[in-house]
């Protein structure tokens, strides 16, 4: 199908008021890269690059989607005027007109978004693939939080916010507290209705995670690795408001592998040299040093690679640099193949003639048979977990087989156990969950149905409670 390009103005005005709009435009990738390098500072003393970085970290703290940002100028104008679309490439800047044409009057910033048509006639949308931003110059700006100010200046920040809301693919909501309405107010930060709106383009925030060490932590689509051959690819951007390590930007991907398996993980990079981390995390998120593995120079060139067998469970991929300050984009392949279809994990016999499956993962598949242990005329499966540090956590229990029932069982001696919760449907539809504080010690999660006699596949994932 021929794919045409199509260019989409929006813009912000003072007193203008439009009806509450998701557009059909979105970024296929869930990701979107700006150069951002506009000179100068607010009179208050900020610069603007910073308080722009700021607007794009708002956004992509509250929703799948990602705004990364590269410390360079690029000039948002390049290719931009009557029949042309821009060059593929994001920019941002102050302007004494949009691109050759007249700001509106009231307009305090515009955002041209281009693109890919989803159909022929244009009629449908567009994959967004640039959306360039323009401030208007002739406005007095500053950076400042709470109520607008009396003197005439307009505030930077909330406007960065609202334009980069369009860039998104939102259009203006009628809400009166919402960055998204179509003229500037007192509102100086993302609400629930702006929330829900990026939502309903790119989904809600499950990609990310939250983790004990307070980075930003992403589940890929195909996050869980199953056997017994997988090939796996993704590609990001290293920026200056990634998380930072030992003054090294990091971006942190979660892979569950679920059978012990031989990897090769190679990860590429033309803008820098690579360096590569792969860390198993237990069932609280805390790091395993005798499943933690590093590389620098082991690919071709400056690139890096990790090449060997890894035991069942829930890694953490890291992505950085050798030096300093290093930015730019990576490539990262994950080749694996199931090197022991059976579980590696321990079982051992309780002194209930249960057997419990040692499992330090926060996630874990099963499945009850009729052959587990039957309590009351239900199956039961019993898993150890070893809790290092108070850690607030939730525990899900899902299925699409059976209604669930989950017990947490707090083991003293290692032996015997005390039952600690109970839960049937706290989760979604008929799913379990449990959200408490476990202090350090040995528990085990038991994994039952609400109905006699019933089987079939299951669930358990445990993630952080952060405050």
């Amino acid at each position: 199908m021929r794919t045409s390009a199509l260019l989409l103005i929006t813009l912000l005005s003072i007193s203008s008021s439009h009806a509450f709009e998701i557009s059909d435009n979105f970024w296929e990738t869930g990701q979107a890269v700006f150069h951002v390098g506009i000179s100068g500072s607010s009179p208050t003393g900020g610069t603007w690059n910073d308080a722009f970085k700021r607007s794009m970290a708002a956004w992509s703290s509250v929703g799948s989607f990602e705004f990364v940002a590269i410390d360079d100028y690029l000039d948002p104008c390049i290719d931009r005027g009557e029949g042309l679309f821009g060059d593929g490439a994001t920019g941002v800047d102050f302007g004494a007109s949009v691109c050759g044409s007249e700001f509106g009057e009231s307009t305090l910033a515009v955002t041209l978004s281009a693109g890919q048509c989803l159909n022929q006639q244009c009629t449908g949308g567009f994959t967004i693939t640039d959306a360039d931003i323009v401030f208007n110059d002739g406005v007095t700006w500053d950076v400042y939080s709470g109520s607008l100010r009396l003197d005439g200046s307009s505030e930077f920040e909330r406007v960065a916010l609202h334009e980069l809301g369009h860039a998104l693919g939102l259009n203006h909501s009628t809400a009166d507290a919402a960055i998204m309405r179509a003229f500037v107010s007192d509102t100086n930060s993302l609400q629930s209705d702006d929330i829900a709106g990026i939502a309903s383009i790119y989904g809600a925030e499950e990609a990310t995670l939250a983790n004990i060490y307070g980075v930003t932590l992403v589940a890929p689509d195909n996050a869980t690795i199953s056997g017994p051959n997988n090939s796996n690819n993704l590609s990001g951007v290293l920026s200056s408001s990634d998380n930072q390590l030992d003054g090294k930007s990091l971006d942190l991907y979660q892979y569950t592998f679920e059978n012990d398996s031989l990897i090769d993980i190679q990860l590429d990079s033309q803008s820098f040299d690579p360096f590569l981390y792969l860390v198993r995390v237990s069932a609280t998120q805390a790091s395993l040093p005798s499943s933690t593995f590093v590389d620098d120079n082991s690919g071709l060139g400056n690139n890096a690679r990790i090449n060997r067998s890894i035991q069942a469970g829930t890694y953490w991929l890291g992505v950085s640099s050798a030096n300093n300050n290093a930015q730019g984009s990576y490539d990262v392949s994950i080749i694996s193949s199931t090197s022991n279809p059976s579980s590696s994990f321990e079982t051992f016999t309780s002194i209930y003639d249960v057997d419990v499956l040692i499992n330090p993962n926060p996630n874990i598949s099963g499945s009850l048979e009729s052959t587990d242990f039957e309590f009351n005329n239900k199956f039961l499966d019993l898993v150890q977990i070893e809790v290092t540090t108070a850690s607030a956590v939730k525990i899900d229990l899902s299925s699409s087989d059976f209604d669930t029932s989950l017990l947490l069982v707090d083991i003293v001696n290692n032996e015997v156990g005390t039952l600690a919760l109970q839960n049937d449907d706290g989760g979604s539809g008929a799913n379990s969950r449990i959200e408490t504080t476990l202090q350090p010690g040995t528990y085990w999660l038991g994994v039952t149905s609400f109905d006699p006699n019933e089987s079939g596949n299951y669930d358990i994932a445990i993630s952080l409670v952060l405050p």
